[in-house]
């Protein structure tokens, strides 16, 4: 069998051309959107790691000390007592950052300036999609952590006037007792969370936009958003000032008391109210609402 080796081959025509610069524009088009998205996913999975990695390190405190760590001691009741170091320092053994940890004089308060120590960037508290600096301008240049505790589903009082307080909800001049797992004064044992474990926040994600947070713990009685954050009906993610947030689009990341770290979505059922009133987002928050969820 021969073959016609005399046959020339086709011509690339002028349409063929065209149709090889159409795809090709529409292909660099389509690529720097994907390369953002897969950046975010990077990101979103690199903070939900870290999360876990600080569930993880409640957990072992928890091993130790037979409790939770408490969110932050304060001295003297008062809104003008002084800064005291909180549940992230506490933790810092079981994240390996045992030399930062053995410096800190938990008898004494947390100084009103921060030290070189106390600026400290901690990979392990920040999420990489977050532009807050290294030091937080927003609270007093401690070192900044977009990481906050779960207060609860009741919103925290507040003490007095200070730069976040018109914004924070719920102002009382009584003090409510939290249902959360990190708050003042108060360590919280597993046994505690009547709710169990994997229906219940320990921490979430605490953004720019919001002022962000700081790992050492809080500069005054009146800023307890240093370290901890309420889920209050009005207090939603990405609510404003006071409330849990991050930069991922459309909602946040959140540790549970299970040692897992899950996206919840910003639209999130939230209601006021006890019981079975109570939005999904409260009955996350509180430890002993005694009401069965299923986590999203």
């Amino acid at each position: 069998m021969q073959t016609d080796c005399s046959r020339k081959p086709t011509a690339f025509s002028r349409i063929d051309l065209i149709a090889v610069l159409a795809i090709t524009v529409i292909a660099a088009g389509l690529l720097p959107a994907a390369v953002q998205q897969a950046r975010e996913d990077a990101r979103r999975t690199q903070c939900r790691n870290n999360l876990r990695l600080i569930a993880i390190a409640c957990h072992n405190y928890h091993d130790t000390h037979f409790s939770f760590p408490l969110g932050w001691f304060e001295r003297r009741r008062a809104s003008d007592a002084p800064g005291a170091y909180g549940w992230q320092t506490r933790i810092l053994p079981f994240l390996e950052q045992l030399a930062i940890y053995q410096r800190v004089d938990f008898n004494a308060s947390m100084p009103p300036e921060p030290t070189a120590q106390l600026k400290t960037a901690i990979p392990v508290y920040r999420c990489p999609a977050d532009p807050t600096e290294v030091t937080n301008p927003m609270r007093s240049n401690f070192g900044t952590s977009n990481y906050s505790g779960n207060y609860g589903s009741i919103a925290a009082p507040r003490w007095a006037p200070g730069p976040l307080a018109q914004f924070w909800p719920g102002g009382v001049a009584s003090l409510p007792e939290p249902n959360g797992i990190l708050f003042r004064n108060v360590s919280v044992r597993i046994a505690d969370i009547a709710d169990g474990t994997s229906n219940t926040f320990i921490a979430g994600e605490r953004s720019v936009k919001s002022a962000a947070g700081i790992w050492p713990g809080v500069t005054s009685s009146q800023n307890e958003t240093d370290q901890v954050t309420d889920c209050s009906a009005g207090n939603e993610i990405n609510s404003g000032i006071g409330a849990f947030s991050s930069v991922h689009p459309g909602g946040a990341t959140f540790a549970f008391c299970d040692g897992s770290a899950r996206f919840i979505s910003e639209t999130i059922l939230s209601r006021d109210g006890e019981g079975a009133a109570m939005g999904l987002f409260q009955k996350l928050a509180a430890r002993n609402d005694y009401q069965p969820v299923n986590p999203p």
